[in-house]
């Protein structure tokens, strides 16, 4: 018989059309931000180069071009920072589980035919989700997390490319008027090419922890008056998460979603927010032979007892180090190196010790997250 657990997850970003003043993040921000960021850079995946972006949260990056004879202005030039900012709730949809937002703001300054550009580029991300508070399975949760602050550094570095580098933009600026406003849509506000690409990086992520993402999309053509039931996948054509998986969604310009199987099919039915975009599901399957497998290890109740005494900060990381090893050691959880080397700990790893050891998540959803991590080289 066929088990499967169903998670919905609505995780999308928001887009700050009105310029603000600044406000900080909160100290937890920063520190999510900051062990997020550095997990970000070790993950062997698929992504687009953001380091332009994540160059300009620490020194200002500075553009120069001259324009043609013709044109209006002479030359431009361009300095850009970036910040992190503090996530303001009330800008998002209160209907939807809000990942981020930015906010791109360039201050003008024109004097004899040279245009002076001072542009700040804010990122904001959602701590209630960062720190799984909605409850997400941890293995899914943290590629969430990374999904979700590639996304906004994608804003930033398709910006920048086309500061740098866009014949388009250069040229409209170059003519630009007095009072006239820069052009912001190479940031992608619509997501024409983030979904693609933050795609892409999702999918590499699922398939390193072991699962599998699909993704379709759903045009107004298929609706009735935006209104749709329409069939995502079939597991005849995913025999390994055939007779025990998990499935997640999320969904992006989809209200009221929910979906629902017949015999091997999955449907998902739904509303279209706005008919003129498409509205998009990403499903993901996980398979839970291995955690299932684990049942017939014995758990070692002394496992549990160090993580908790880790999660809470009473001994010291070589202890929870050991633990996993012998997990490791004992095939509860793979791994093909026979040393563990942890550098970095992402925060809600902690979480989770905790959780598991006062019994809020069971054992199969703890070594998930554990396996995750050694999948995607972040324990090696």
């Amino acid at each position: 018989m066929k088990y499967v657990r169903v998670f919905s997850i609505l995780l999308i970003v928001n887009i700050i059309p009105a310029y603000a003043s600044y406000e900080s993040p909160t100290n937890e921000e920063k520190i999510n931000f900051d062990q997020l960021l550095a997990q970000f850079q070790t993950v062997d995946a698929p992504k687009k180069d953001v380091s332009d972006v994540i160059g300009t949260f620490q020194k200002p990056m500075i553009n120069t071009f001259s324009c043609n004879l013709h044109d209006t202005n002479n030359q431009i030039i361009t300095i850009i920072n970036t910040k992190l900012a503090k996530f303001d709730e009330n800008t998002t949809n209160q209907d939807l589980v809000t990942g981020g937002s930015y906010t791109w703001h360039c201050s003008e300054t024109m004097q004899n035919g040279k245009i002076s550009l001072d542009c700040n580029n804010e990122l904001r991300i959602n701590p209630e989700i960062i720190s799984n508070d909605t409850q997400v399975d941890p293995q899914l949760h943290n590629i969430e997390n990374l999904v979700i602050l590639y996304h906004e550094l994608l804003h930033g570095q398709l910006m920048i490319d086309a500061i740098k580098s866009s014949s388009v933009w250069q040229q409209e600026t170059c003519n630009l008027q007095p009072g006239e406003n820069i052009d912001y849509s190479f940031a992608d506000p619509d997501h024409k090419i983030i979904n693609y690409l933050q795609t892409q990086f999702a999918s590499a992520l699922v398939d390193k922890a072991g699962g599998k993402m699909i993704t379709k999309e759903i045009s107004s053509d298929e609706t009735n008056n935006g209104t749709f039931t329409i069939k995502v996948f079939s597991f005849n054509d995913y025999p390994t998460f055939e007779n025990s998986s998990k499935i997640t969604f999320r969904t992006n310009n989809i209200s009221e979603n929910s979906f629902f199987q017949v015999k091997n099919d999955v449907f998902l039915s739904g509303h279209l927010k706005d008919d003129t975009k498409l509205g998009i599901a990403w499903f993901y399957l996980f398979n839970n032979e291995k955690t299932q497998n684990m049942t017939n290890e014995t758990m070692p109740i002394w496992i549990k007892q160090v993580a908790g005494q880790w999660s809470s900060g009473n001994v010291q990381d070589e202890y929870f180090y050991s633990a996993i090893d012998y997990l490791m050691k004992h095939n509860i959880i793979s791994s093909n190196d026979e040393k563990i080397d942890i550098s970095t700990v992402p925060h809600w790893l902690q979480k989770s010790a905790h959780l598991w050891f006062t019994g809020e998540i069971d054992d199969n959803t703890f070594v998930n997250s554990i396996q995750y991590m050694i999948s995607s080289g972040i324990i090696h």
